[in-house]
């Protein structure tokens, strides 16, 4: 019988809309596309997935006394004990196993390792970055990222393959953890072969920002956004708008937005897709946090020019010679960032289907088969 991959996919629910999740469901997809028949991958029980190309294996929450019993073992990963059941319970039928993030994986790698698995760890981003913006638990809501580091080194370091998202990342696992010749830049890509239709989108004069509007991290760059840039952007535009679109933004970010000239407040859209595809420019303000900002590529993929925040522009390198693709950092390249698109916008260049075209060419499903074959089928 011929040895399988486990993908680990129980840290994020794939059925849920999110950063995790998209990114979690397109190396499924490439896997499955290098490995048909290969697969089996580790959802969490409460998602109900089942998909006929691949076997399904579901993985219960933890109670309580489990979760206390994992924090006290270092095993923040909540099917730790499950997953290194399943495995001992299956001898000799896999080969690879692969794990989101390297502080997941840090809890399981000395098991993994005696269970001779070939592991590839997919980092999202740069943990310590992250959770010190969130505030998350593990850094004492924001105090200290010792035990984070201290679990994703663990991880990274005992990975046999260790793919990035972006090249900053992998830069800076490299200055903290120090470099490994296992190391790859994969980026991201679509999940699937089906591109967005652009036939019955309205352009208005309105630039999009989208997000998940309850997040702390993107709360701070949002307010940072309103009182800085929107003066500018309404000075410069003043007869367009900035619409907000997201899920659970708090009453406070509400009410701000209402009383913002320019801007507008979409909380939990139905279609948020297709009501941000009417909007001609696409707005990421986001000026925290690690790893890829996927919501850009919404924008790029409904065919709209994009004006990012450089701390948000990581992982998208190979736009940067793009006219529709502009990054600030101040007010004076954002007052530039606007100028440059609003005068592409009225020129015979401006092409949403040609953003698109090319935004497919880099992003597209096809592409990240690609460059994981180059990796894990030598």
């Amino acid at each position: 019988m011929n040895k399988r991959i486990l993908i680990d996919a129980t840290t994020v629910n794939i059925t849920q809309p999110g950063g995790g999740s998209f990114c979690v469901q397109a190396y499924i997809e490439a896997l499955l596309a290098l490995y048909p028949g290969q697969i089996d991958v580790l959802h969490p029980k409460e998602a109900h997935i089942r998909d006929e190309r691949y076997n399904t294996i579901d993985v219960p929450k933890r109670n309580t006394r489990q979760i206390i019993k994992g924090m006290v073992k270092g095993q923040f990963h909540r099917g730790a004990e499950y997953i290194l059941k399943h495995i001992e319970q299956h001898p000799n039928t896999y080969h690879t196993i692969v794990i989101n993030t390297g502080l997941f994986a840090g809890s399981l790698i000395n098991q993994l390792k005696q269970a001779a698995l070939r592991i590839i760890v997919l980092h999202h981003n740069y943990e310590p970055e992250y959770r010190i913006a969130s505030r998350s638990i593990l850094t004492l809501f924001g105090h200290t990222t010792a035990l984070v580091k201290y679990w994703e080194k663990k991880g990274y370091i005992g990975a046999d393959i260790n793919l990035f998202l972006t090249s900053s990342d992998c830069n800076t696992f490299e200055c903290e953890y120090g470099k490994r010749e296992n190391n790859h830049v994969v980026g991201i890509f679509e999940p699937t072969y089906q591109k967005q239709s652009l036939t019955h989108i309205s352009p208005s004069k309105t630039a999009v920002i989208t997000c998940a509007l309850g997040d702390k991290q993107n709360q701070n760059s949002l307010m940072q956004f309103i009182q800085r840039y929107m003066p500018t952007f309404s000075r410069l535009l003043p007869d367009w708008q900035v619409a907000l679109m997201g899920r659970n933004p708090s009453e406070h970010l509400i009410n701000i937005v209402q009383q913002t000239p320019n801007m507008t407040i979409h909380p939990n859209p139905k279609d948020i897709r297709s009501l941000a595809a009417d909007c001609t420019i696409y707005l990421c303000p986001m000026d925290s946090g690690g790893g890829l900002k996927l919501r850009i590529m919404d924008g790029l993929r409904a065919g709209q020019p994009v004006i990012v925040h450089e701390r948000s522009a990581r992982g998208y390198e190979l736009l940067s010679n793009k006219t529709y693709f502009q990054t600030y950092n101040d007010i004076n390249s954002f007052i530039e960032a606007i100028q440059t698109i609003h005068t592409y916008i009225a020129s015979d260049a401006y092409s949403r289907q040609t953003i698109q075209e090319e935004y497919y060419t880099f992003f597209g499903l096809e592409q990240g088969i690609n460059r994981l074959k180059e990796i894990l089928c030598k």
